[in-house]
C-alpha cells in the first residue's frame, strides 16, 4: 500500500507523475540536474521502505523475516532454477555471466543512477516521439495480428489510463478462464491493467508485454487442473518474445515507418534488460544473505558490472514494487531474460523471423509450447521445445552484437 500510494505519486516540478512515466522521462530529458531531480521524487518512497538502511529499517526486518520463513524449504529463486532444469547456483552463474558480457561491451563508463536510461536511451529519443499515447493500442494489436494473434477478435479488455489508487505496476489476468461446456470450448477472457499517459518506445514494450501474457493465456487449451501459465519465470520470459522485437530496426520502420541505428536500439533493449539481471542477482543475494546492507549489495553490483558511479546512501534499488511484497520473485526477469533471447531463437531456427509479423508464430506456439498449460514440468517442457536444457548462450551472442553495432551504427 506504500509502495502504491508513493509510487505512483511523485512529486517533480509541480506535478505528479507515476513510477512507469518517470522511467520514461529520465529517458528523454537532456538536462542533467533536471534528471537528478526527478531522481530525488523518489526519496520519499525509499525513506518509506527502507530509511537510511538501518538494521530494522522496514524492507531489512522484511527480507530477514522472509529469508527465516523460507530456512530449509525451496525459496522464490530455488523454484526458478528449478523451473530451467538448474541448481541454484548455477542460475546464480548464470547472471553474473551476462552482467560481465555487458561490462565488457562497448560503451560508456562512470555513469550517475539518475543518468543511466538517458546515456543508454538513444533509440528511444530518437523514434519515442512517433509513438503517441493514441498509438500505443493501434501498434500493439497491428503487431499481434501479424503475428496471428487477434487480440480485438479475442475481446481483451483494457484498462490503460493512470487514475488515483490504482496499482502502479502493469498485469495481466484472467477474467475467465476458458473450458469444455456441452461439447464446445468457453474461450478465456483476459484483462489487462497499465498506467499509460504517455507514448513512447519502452511504455509500448510494456504493452506488448503484457499483451504476450495475454497471447500465452488465450493459447491454453486443456482441462481446468492444467488451465494457467506454468512457473512465473516461464510465463515472464515468453511475454517479452514478441516486446524484444520492438528493438530491432526491421519492426521499427514497419510499425514506426522510421527506425533507430542497431547499435542504439540494442543498447536500449539490453539496458533494460541488464538492470533486470541485476535487480535479480541482488534479490538472490538478500534473500540468502538478509543481514547485508541492501545499499551495500545494490552499489557493488551496479558499479561492477553496470558502470555506475556508487551512491550506496540511496536505495535506489527500490524502484520494483515485487521486493516489497515478493522477495526473490525478481530473479523471474533477471533469469527471464536468458530464457526469451533462447526461445526466440529457436522459434526463428524453426519457423523463420518474426521481428516484422509471421502469420505462423501464434499456432505454432501455440501447439508447441503453450496449449499445455500445467500438463507438463516447465524444465521438460523447455526442454522438450529448445531440444537441449536452457542455456544463457543466446543472450550472450545478442549481448555481443553490441561490439559488431557501435552507437549510431
Amino acid at each position: 500500500a506504500c509502495f502504491t500510494e508513493l509510487g505512483n505519486r511523485l512529486a517533480f516540478e509541480g506535478q505528479t507523475i507515476t513510477r512507469v512515466g518517470s522511467f520514461d522521462l529520465l529517458t528523454r530529458m537532456p538536462e542533467p540536474q533536471r534528471r537528478k531531480a526527478l531522481f530525488d521524487a523518489y526519496l520519499p518512497l525509499w525513506k518509506a521502505l527502507n530509511g537510511a538502511s538501518e538494521p530494522d529499517s522496514p524492507y531489512r526486518r522484511m527480507i530477514g523475516a522472509a529469508a527465516a520463513e523460507a530456512r530449509g524449504k525451496p525459496t522464490r529463486v530455488d523454484a526458478a532454477a528449478t523451473t530451467v532444469g538448474a541448481t541454484t547456483e548455477e542460475i546464480e552463474r548464470w547472471l553474473v555471466e551476462v552482467l560481465e558480457a555487458w561490462s565488457r561491451a562497448p560503451g560508456p563508463r562512470d555513469i550517475e543512477p539518475w543518468d543511466y536510461r538517458y546515456v543508454h536511451g538513444a533509440a528511444e529519443r530518437e523514434i519515442g516521439p512517433s509513438i503517441t499515447r493514441e498509438r500505443l493500442q493501434p501498434i500493439n494489436e497491428r503487431y499481434y495480428a501479424d503475428l496471428g494473434a487477434d487480440l480485438r477478435g479475442w475481446g481483451v479488455i483494457y484498462d490503460l489510463d493512470p487514475r488515483p489508487g490504482k496499482a502502479p505496476l502493469a498485469y495481466t489476468d484472467y477474467v475467465r478462464r476458458g473450458r469444455m461446456e456441452g461439447g464446445a470450448w468457453n474461450p478465456t477472457l483476459v484483462r489487462i491493467s497499465g498506467n499509460y499517459g504517455r507514448g513512447g518506445l519502452s511504455l509500448l514494450n510494456e504493452l506488448v508485454h503484457e499483451n504476450g501474457h495475454a497471447a500465452h493465456m488465450m493459447a491454453l487449451h486443456t482441462r481446468p487442473a492444467f488451465m494457467d501459465l506454468g512457473d512465473a519465470v516461464f510465463f515472464e520470459a515468453f511475454a517479452d518474445v514478441p516486446a524484444w522485437s520492438l528493438y530491432e530496426p526491421a519492426w521499427q520502420q514497419k510499425y514506426l515507418g522510421r527506425s533507430a541505428s542497431t547499435g542504439d536500439s540494442l543498447r536500449s533493449l539490453h539496458a533494460g534488460v541488464m538492470l533486470d539481471v541485476a535487480w535479480a542477482l541482488f534479490d538472490l543475494r538478500m534473500l540468502r544473505e538478509p543481514q547485508r546492507n541492501p545499499n551495500e549489495v545494490w552499489t557493488q553490483i551496479t558499479s561492477e558490472y553496470l558502470h555506475i558511479r556508487p551512491h550506496p546512501e540511496v536505495p535506489w534499488w527500490a524502484m520494483r514494487v515485487q521486493f516489497v511484497y515478493k522477495p526473490g520473485y525478481m530473479v523471474n526477469y533477471g533469469l527471464g531474460a536468458v530464457i526469451t533471447a533462447d526461445i526466440r531463437a529457436r522459434v526463428a531456427q524453426q519457423i523463420g523471423s518474426f521481428d516484422t509479423g509471421n502469420p505462423r508464430w501464434y499456432s505454432w506456439l501455440t501447439a508447441e509450447l503453450l496449449s499445455g498449460g500445467h500438463g507438463k514440468e516447465t524444465s521438460v517442457l523447455l526442454k522438450e521445445f529448445l531440444g537441449r536444457p536452457v542455456s544463457p548462450q543466446a543472450l550472450l551472442e545478442s549481448i555481443e552484437r553490441l561490439g559488431k553495432s557501435p552507437p549510431g551504427q
